[in-house]
C-alpha cells in the first residue's frame, strides 16, 4: 500500500518544484512568438508607403515639465532608456534567483551553463573583431554575445516532444549567464565619460534603498520613487540608465518576510480566531463578514503575501508585463529597418553585418559546444539527465538567436544610423538562420520519453 503512494507523492513534489519553471518557459515561448509577429510587422510598416509615419512616431519628442524643470526624450529613447529599465530589473531579479536558489546556485549545477555561456560569448566576439578590427564597427564586438531567451525558447517549444525538460533548463541557465555577461559589458565597455555628481546622487539613492530595506520598510511606492531617482541620476552620469534596473533587481530581498516554519502557525492561529468568533455569532445572524471577520481575513491575506519572497512576487507580477508589453514595444521601435537601398549582397559585403551574422550563426554554436565539451571532458561538469550531445548542438545553434540584447548593444555601440542599420540586419539574418537550422536539427532528434519532458500543468 505504501509503495503505491510513494511515486504519487514523489510526482507531487516534483510538480511543485518544476511547475514555476515550466510556467516561466511557457511564458517565454508565447512571448517569443509574439516578438516574431511584432518584428515582422515593424519591418513591413517601416518599408511600406506609411514608413514615414513609423519613423516620425519613434523620433517624436515627449517631455515632462514641472515648473522650470523640463525633461524630454524621443519615443525611441523613452523605450530604450526608460521602459527597458523594467526589463533589466527583471533580468537582475532572475540572475539573483538563479545564483542563490536556481540552476547556478551550486558549482556542480552551474558549471555546464557557465562554461557554455562563456564560450558562447568569447567565440562570437572574436569572430566579429576579426572582421571589424580597424573599421568603424569595431565598438560593436559585444553585439553577437547574448542569446534571446524568449525567441530561443519559443523555437524550442515548437518541438517540445523532442526536447528533454533538462535541456530547457540548461538553455534558461545559459541565457541567464549570457545576460549577466551582457550587463557587465554594457556597464564596463559602453559607458560614456563618467559625470561624478550624478553618479554620487545615484550611489546615495542606492544607499537609501539599502537602508530602507534593512529597516523593514516594505512599501513598494517608496522604492519606485527612489528607483526613479537612481535611474535619472545614472542616466545623467554617463553609465547607461538600464544598469539601474539590474542593480535594483540584485538588491531585492530573496527571503520572505515570514519564514516557512512560521507561516503554518500564524495561519492556524488566525483561522482558529475566525472559527472562535464565528461560533459566538447568533445562528440566525447572516452577517458573517462583519468587521472582525474582515480584519482576520485581511490578516490571512497578508500572511500569504508575506510568506512569498519579494523577489518571487515581483518576478510573478512583472514578467508578463515585460514579455507581452515591454519587449514587443522594444521590438516595434527597434526592428523597423528600411530596406530601400539594401540588398543581400550589400549585407554580406558589409563587415558589421557579416561579423554579426558569422558571430551569432557560427561563433555561438562553436563556442557553446567547445567550452561545454571541455567542461565535460575534464570532469568539471556533466550532461543533464536525458540530454545527448546532439541535443546540446541543437541548443547551441539556437543560442545564435540574439535579438533583444543584441539590438540593445548595437544601439549603444554604433553611433550612426547607417552602422546601426547593418548591425540590425545582421542580427535579423543570423537569428532567422539560427532558428531555422535549430528547428531542422531538432526535427531529426529522437522523440524524448514522456517522463523526461517535464510537467504540462
Amino acid at each position: 500500500m505504501s509503495s503505491s503512494r510513494k511515486p504519487h507523492r514523489a510526482e507531487k513534489v516534483m510538480t511543485t518544484i518544476l511547475s514555476p519553471v515550466d510556467l516561466f518557459l511557457k511564458l517565454e515561448a508565447s512571448s517569443g512568438i509574439l516578438l516574431i509577429i511584432v518584428t515582422i510587422f515593424a519591418m513591413v510598416w517601416a518599408n511600406s508607403p506609411w514608413g514615414e509615419i513609423y519613423h516620425h512616431m519613434i523620433e517624436m519628442p515627449i517631455g515632462i515639465s514641472i515648473g522650470g524643470f523640463v525633461f524630454e526624450l524621443t519615443v525611441h529613447q523613452w523605450v530604450n532608456d526608460a521602459m527597458m529599465v523594467i526589463f533589466f530589473f527583471v533580468v537582475g531579479l532572475e540572475i539573483k534567483r538563479e545564483l542563490i536558489i536556481g540552476e547556478l546556485a551550486s558549482a556542480k549545477k552551474a558549471a555546464l551553463p557557465m562554461f557554455g555561456a562563456l564560450g558562447g560569448m568569447i567565440a562570437p566576439a572574436l569572430i566579429y573583431v576579426a572582421f571589424n578590427f580597424d573599421g568603424p564597427g569595431k565598438p560593436g564586438w559585444g553585439i553577437p554575445m547574448a542569446t534571446d531567451i524568449a525567441f530561443a525558447v519559443g523555437v524550442l517549444s515548437l518541438m517540445s516532444r523532442k526536447v528533454p525538460f533538462a535541456l530547457k533548463i540548461f538553455l534558461l541557465a545559459l541565457a541567464i549567464v549570457d545576460d549577466l555577461g551582457a550587463v557587465i559589458v554594457i556597464a564596463v565597455f559602453y559607458t560614456a565619460d563618467l559625470a561624478a555628481q550624478p553618479m554620487a546622487w545615484a550611489v546615495l539613492g542606492l544607499f537609501a534603498v539599502s537602508f530602507l530595506k534593512y529597516s523593514g520598510i516594505r512599501k513598494i511606492p517608496v522604492y519606485v520613487v527612489l528607483g526613479s531617482v537612481v535611474w535619472f541620476a545614472i542616466l545623467k552620469s554617463g553609465v547607461h540608465a538600464t544598469i539601474a534596473g539590474v542593480v535594483l533587481g540584485l538588491m531585492t530581498p530573496i527571503l520572505p518576510f515570514i519564514r516557512k516554519k512560521e507561516a503554518p502557525d500564524k495561519i492556524k492561529k488566525v483561522v482558529d480566531e475566525i472559527e472562535d468568533h464565528l461560533t459566538q455569532l447568533e445562528e440566525d445572524d447572516e452577517n458573517y463578514l462583519d468587521e472582525i471577520t474582515k480584519i482576520k481575513l485581511e490578516e490571512l491575506h497578508h500572511i500569504s503575501i508575506e510568506s512569498r519572497s519579494p523577489l518571487d512576487r515581483l518576478v510573478h507580477a512583472l514578467h508578463p508585463i515585460v514579455s507581452y508589453i515591454i519587449m514587443p514595444i522594444f521590438a516595434l521601435v527597434n526592428a523597423g529597418v528600411q530596406l530601400t537601398d539594401v540588398s543581400l549582397g550589400k549585407i554580406l559585403e558589409n563587415h558589421i553585418s557579416l561579423g554579426v551574422i558569422l558571430g551569432l550563426f557560427v561563433g555561438k554554436p562553436i563556442g557553446i559546444m567547445f567550452f561545454s565539451w571541455l567542461a565535460v571532458k575534464f570532469k568539471l561538469a556533466q550532461l543533464p539527465r536525458g540530454v545527448t550531445w546532439y541535443h546540446m548542438l541543437c541548443v547551441a545553434v539556437l543560442g545564435g538567436v540574439g535579438f533583444t540584447m543584441a539590438l540593445f548593444v548595437g544601439h549603444l555601440a554604433l553611433k550612426t544610423p547607417e552602422l546601426e542599420t547593418y548591425s540590425k540586419l545582421g542580427i535579423l539574418v543570423a537569428s532567422l538562420l539560427s532558428a531555422v537550422l535549430g528547428l531542422v536539427l531538432l526535427n531529426f532528434a529522437r522523440d524524448t520519453k514522456p517522463g523526461l519532458r517535464g510537467h504540462k500543468n
